[in-house]
């Protein structure tokens, strides 16, 4: 009877529980940490990605102001050179010294070639006519010479303005013979005649754009791939625009995207990865020595759980016995009682009808004995009590326990008993049956305060035998319904009421130990006018 109030009261296994509660604890430990791994490598991934990209972005622009600034002192250069060939003096513009006159035109040409690569040179007449030139370092005649470079007369018009050497104009990238050159101009200037304002002889030269120019400045082992197209820079390459006359876009120096930022990334990838299969290793072994100790403390939370069980066991089992007995020995003592006080005026009748109590109420009490012995034996209990089933009256029966009860309670009501079945039944626990309707008549007796009857119907349907048992109490509220068979608890409007919230729990479990269930049919108004509870126990009829 008490292990199966036990299995009520804790339908889920403690272990269960505990292992859930466990459970929880680790995902509760494990997520947190997850999650702060995750965020860290979001984070450095981000950070590296950044700054590669950043890296790649300085890289760039350092390489693009590099490569300008290398153009530049280009320009910067062949305007210097052709200052300091223009204004040597005044031999190169007269035939009159012969020594530097021949130098000019037979030795100039080679050695700025070679020293210089200076593809072509010019010296333009105050007429405008050719008066020297010369290509790829040899002399050449100058009806013979080659046209000079598109664009060049705008030069050699600034090159005429100019009268002291901040004045003379920067060289200039032209097309000349489908390549990108360079173009310088400079007045050949006597010194005596500079500041005359007659139209003077101007120097011409063009310089091809090559890259043994970056290479003798160090800047070719820097930059990967650098060279010139006329066009846009195709995929995968940076450019420097190339400007000519009104700063058109002539051409590109280009080169290789390197993106050195991605290859410190890739640089770092393996060291990144040992780290995070390092933090990964170190979490792992975390999560181990938590779930230890989570381990260990559950345990301990078991043991601890189990030992405040078997106390509360210990008690339970001391507020069912003491509920149990209470009804018999009070039954017993009121008995007792009556033939001590009035036996000499009873008839013979109602004195072996208060044996018959006493007697009932011994043998109820031999069974209590029987089923704290039984206890913690479920199987063993219901086996015992099939093959204690009896046959059983049951309007008999209910009538003696109505005795007993009311003589316990002391109480004048009156028990309206409508039997439908007519007949004793079959394999009857009597005493599960006992402690049924024992509990059902007190309760109905001391919940209804002594007022109206107490109605029982026995009958048979459907293959089933069932007591209803109503009183004329105030009912049960429809809030509290599914608490009433908790054991111990008590509605707040019968606290008032002596009790200890266990009658209807031991009910419940006896008749389901007789293979059926008790459950609270209808209350109040659902039960029919001035109705208070109505209980229903239903068990299989055996053939």
């Amino acid at each position: 009877m008490v292990s199966t109030i036990e299995r009520e009261r804790g339908p889920r296994s403690r272990f269960e529980a505990t292992r859930a509660l466990l459970a929880r604890r680790r995902l509760n430990l494990l997520l947190p940490i997850l999650l702060l791994v995750a965020v860290s490598l979001v984070a450095v991934a981000g950070v590296l990605y950044w700054s590669a990209g950043s890296l790649n972005e300085r890289e760039v622009e350092s390489q693009r102001a590099l490569v300008k600034t290398m153009v530049q002192i280009r320009r910067d250069s062949l305007r210097q050179l052709i200052i300091d060939y223009a204004w040597w003096d005044e031999a190169i513009t007269t035939s009159e010294v012969t020594l530097d006159e021949r130098w000019a035109r037979v030795g100039m040409a080679a050695y700025l070639n070679n020293a210089f690569n200076i593809t072509g040179g010019w010296v333009i007449g105050a007429d405008d006519r050719v008066r020297l030139a010369f290509e790829n370092g040899r002399h050449v005649d100058a009806a013979q010479a080659q046209p000079l470079p598109q664009g060049a007369e705008e030069l050699i018009a600034a090159a005429r303005s100019a009268r002291s050497i901040d004045e003379v104009p920067e060289a200039h990238f032209v097309i000349h013979g489908q390549e990108i050159t360079l173009v310088a101009a400079s007045l050949v200037a006597p010194l005596a005649t500079v500041f005359s304002g007659e139209p003077q002889n101007v120097m011409v030269f063009v310089q091809p754009l090559d890259l043994a120019f970056f290479d003798r400045a160090g800047v070719g082992g820097q930059i990967e791939d650098l060279h010139f197209i006329r066009g846009p820079a195709p995929d995968g390459y940076y450019q420097c625009p190339v400007p000519g006359l009104n700063d058109q876009v002539l051409g590109h120096v280009i080169w290789r995207d390197h993106q050195p930022g991605s290859g410190m990334l890739w640089n770092v990838v393996p060291f990144l990865a040992v780290s995070l299969l390092a933090v990964g290793f170190l979490v792992i072994l975390a999560i181990k020595r938590v779930e230890t100790v989570v381990s260990r403390e559950g345990r301990l939370s078991i043991s601890l759980y189990q030992e405040k069980q078997r106390r509360s066991q210990k008690s339970d089992f001391v507020s069912m016995v003491s509920h149990e007995l209470r009804t018999p020995l009070q039954a017993i003592g009121t008995s007792a009682d009556m033939l001590e006080r009035f036996g000499d005026q009873m008839s013979e009748g109602e004195r072996r009808e208060e044996a018959r109590t006493i007697r009932r109420a011994v043998r109820t009490l031999a069974h209590l004995v029987d089923d704290v012995l039984a206890i913690g034996r479920s199987e063993a209990a219901q086996e015992r009590a099939r093959e204690r089933g009896t046959v059983l009256d049951l309007a008999q029966f209910c009538r003696a326990m109505w005795r007993e009860v009311s003589l316990a309670l002391r109480s004048k009501q009156e028990l309206q008993l409508v039997d439908d079945i007519g007949a004793p039944i079959d394999k009857v626990d009597e005493l599960a049956m006992h402690t049924v309707l024992s509990n059902l008549l007190q309760n109905a007796i001391k919940y209804s305060r002594g007022e109206g009857p107490i109605k029982v119907r026995l009958d048979r349907e459907d293959g089933e035998y069932t007591i209803t048992v109503t009183d004329f109490g105030p009912g049960i509220a429809a809030d509290q319904s599914g608490d009433i068979f908790k054991p111990y608890w008590r509605a707040k409007e019968v606290e008032s009421i002596t009790g200890t919230g266990l009658g209807l729990a031991v009910a419940r479990s006896s008749a389901r130990a007789l293979g059926g269930d008790l459950r609270l049919k209808c209350s109040g108004g659902s039960c029919g006018p001035d109705c208070g509870t109505c209980f229903e126990v239903r068990w299989p009829a055996c053939n």
